[in-house]
């Protein structure tokens, strides 16, 4: 009796009013929940399932007046008629089991009384090692509701995260929820997240997302019915990414990712380091000209209207007529890849026994860089195909594929979309077909972040370990560039002043007029210099197109007696520095990658806590130091959330997260 007494005693959410004349009998609570939450707690600790067993309402003011808890092995299970027909009966749960607590409501006092209570089961009750096992005790609170959703999120199966949550807290038993739980909880979660609809979710996870950043940008085109047809977004990070980068840009619909299979099209181009950099994303209703038109106008608003100086899509027409009325400043180019995988369907067929054929057309499109070559290598094939239809289409757009077409065209040496297709490989490794929208944002978030990671990695491990020159007396030009140049930049450009040390030069009647050639002179270029302002100019027009001197042009500087590259042949944007500078976003903002949010302040209070906890887990004074300043802490926080307003929110600036102290009371 005496235990019992002090369990209830014991109980934070019980509040005795009176003396206990008999076992909880006469116990008031404020309210039926309170007395709820007791019964739970009693039957955790004795081991029992628990439910209610009816709740009874004034029917003048809606008010619960009285109400019984029992054992969840109270009365029997109906008898079902079709008991004789099932093979395998359910196993009976019930017993009959008179245990409960019965309250009446107080009028005078507004509270709850104890009227009536047993104790005794007719069953065994349950071990205190299965107790997160029972029904009633099993609950996910906000905590750890809140890290399974970033488990999920982060793409982390249930039983993985459920695993590594049972060993954060010492042990499933811990936990106060099994794995069938946590797997359980995540359709909840979606229905959530759906909660208004595709429509309404949609445009709360943007909002939600300009409330982190202010800079993140969306727009949506209506159909003639007034729906969402076409849904382009941009965050903070692309606008940078783009205003330092987005001199180059591809872009293609490459697949349907969502429920409604929308195709879904991605801006992408290289960085500094030449890997995969993005620019904006879309969801499209169809792939006509009015919706291309509006998608690409849209992107170039969202980055203060920067155009491209080239721009590779696949051979769309729908596409091709709009890129020709909004990018006025780009070149367009068509994808290679796309184009030979056309030209796989349309020249290789069973008709044709020319097992060349294929590699030919590659020539043209790669090798010849003189034009009347490629004239000539063309009609060899005309010759050989008896179809020409798709060949006369594809020859009416060789000044977008054909390299000798190209020469004066800015590419960073990007013949195709595969930037694209290499994002698209990842999406199609994360993505699923029954994604609703809310789950293709999150995913295709986590896509783009572990292309950022990569980025990321690439700039610590280029600063981590020097360039690896090939002479072991470089000359200054070499040091110089080793410094200014990005390591994979770097090895491009040594590869050509490697080359310029073997290269052979003719002097022609001009000043400072060349050939440059290798020493057979099948292949030379004329390359023409100028000391006193430092310039040289290149027939084979490689710094046009890539933004790194060719070894001709290199020859030549040397011949000249210029040691060290000329400040107008270093391109920042493969550079340590291609990412200096202030960008503003289209409403003249300064653009923040990551404004201190909750998830972030999350992230920088978890990692002191689990520190703390496993330095004093291993002490038991220091534990309890641990566990009453937590207390301590708890409390001053709920007077903090209390006295924070929506319309006067708290708020501490980032550098205080590293400065406060706690105060003890």
């Amino acid at each position: 009796m005496e235990e019992e007494a002090n369990i209830a005693h014991q109980d934070s959410n019980t509040k005795t009013l009176m003396p206990i004349l008999a076992p909880y009998v006469g116990m008031e609570f404020r309210n039926s929940d309170e007395a709820w939450s007791f019964w739970i707690s009693y039957g955790a600790q004795k081991g029992f399932e628990v439910r209610k067993r009816y709740t009874n309402k004034s029917q003048s003011d809606g008010k619960v007046t009285s109400c019984r808890f029992v054992c969840a092995n109270e009365g029997h299970r109906r008898q079902d008629k079709r008991d004789h027909l099932t093979k395998r009966r359910r196993a009976e749960t019930r017993t009959g089991c008179q245990v409960h607590m019965s309250l009446k409501m107080d009028r005078k006092k507004g509270n709850f009384e104890v009227s009536e209570m047993v104790l005794e089961h007719n069953h065994i009750v349950y071990l205190p090692q299965t107790l997160h096992l029972m029904v009633s005790q099993k609950k996910i609170s906000d905590l750890p509701a809140f890290e399974i959703e970033t488990a999920d999120d982060a793409g982390i199966e249930p039983k993985a995260a459920h695993e590594l949550a049972s060993h954060q807290v010492g042990g499933s038993l811990n936990l106060s929820y099994t794995v069938q739980d946590h797997t359980n909880y995540l359709p909840t979660k979606r229905q959530r997240g759906m909660a208004y609809g595709q429509a309404g979710s949609m445009l709360k996870y943007f909002q939600d997302k300009i409330a982190e950043n202010p800079s993140f940008q969306y727009a949506l085109q209506m159909d003639c019915e007034e729906q969402i047809a076409n849904i382009f977004w941009v965050d903070a990070k692309m606008i940078m990414d783009y205003a330092h980068f987005g001199d180059v840009v591809s872009f293609d619909t490459t697949f349907g990712t969502d429920k409604e299979s929308r195709p879904f099209g991605v801006f992408v181009g290289f960085n500094h380091f030449r890997e995969t950099v993005v620019f904006g994303a879309a969801l499209m209703y169809d792939e006509t000209f009015e919706s291309f038109k509006w998608l690409f106008e849209t992107f170039l608003k969202a980055h203060n209207g920067q155009q491209p100086k080239t721009i590779y899509t696949d051979q769309d027409s729908a596409m091709g007529k709009a890129v020709a009325e909004v990018f006025v400043e780009a070149w367009h180019g068509l994808c290679t890849f796309d184009i030979m995988q056309n030209a796989v369907k349309h020249l290789h067929d069973e008709k044709n026994e020319d097992t060349n054929i294929l590699s030919d057309f590659s020539a043209c499109m790669f090798e010849y860089v003189d034009m009347a070559e490629f004239e000539h290598k063309f009609d060899i094939i005309r010759k050989k195909v008896s179809k020409q239809t798709w060949l006369d289409g594809i020859y009416k757009l060789k000044e977008k594929w054909a390299e000798c077409y190209m020469k004066h065209v800015f590419t960073l040496g990007m013949r195709r979309t595969q930037s694209n297709e290499s994002l698209t490989n990842d999406l199609k490794i994360h993505f699923k077909s029954d994604f609703d929208i809310i789950e293709f944002f999150i995913h295709f978030e986590r896509v783009v972040q572990g292309k950022r990671d990569n980025e990321l990695n690439s700039e610590f491990d280029s600063r981590r370990s020097l360039p690896k020159i090939c002479m072991r007396r470089p000359p200054p030009i070499l040091v110089q560039a080793s410094k200014l140049y990005t390591p994979i930049i770097f090895e491009a450009f040594q590869g050509e002043y490697e080359k310029s040390l073997a290269a052979c030069t003719k002097a022609l009647e001009g000043n400072n007029e060349y050939l440059v050639g290798d020493f057979t002179f099948k292949e030379e270029y004329k390359v023409i210099g100028d000391p006193s302002k430092q310039t040289v100019v290149c027939s084979c027009r490689q710094f046009d197109r890539t933004g790194i001197l060719c070894a001709h042009a290199l020859k030549v500087l040397d011949l000249m007696n210029i040691k060290l590259l000329p400040p107008q042949y270093v391109l920042k944007r493969w550079t340590w520095e291609a990412w200096i500078g202030t960008v503003q976003d289209n409403q003249g903002r300064n653009i923040a990658e990551n404004p201190m949010d909750a998830m972030l302040r999350y992230k920088f209070m978890s990692r002191k806590f689990l520190n703390l906890a496993h330095q004093a887990a291993n002490f038991p004074e220091c534990t309890v130091l641990v566990d009453r300043a937590l207390d301590i802490l708890g409390k001053q926080i709920e007077d903090k959330v209390n006295g924070c307003t929506s319309t006067d929110p708290c708020t501490v600036g980032t550098d205080d997260l590293f400065t406060g102290e706690l105060v003890f009371w």
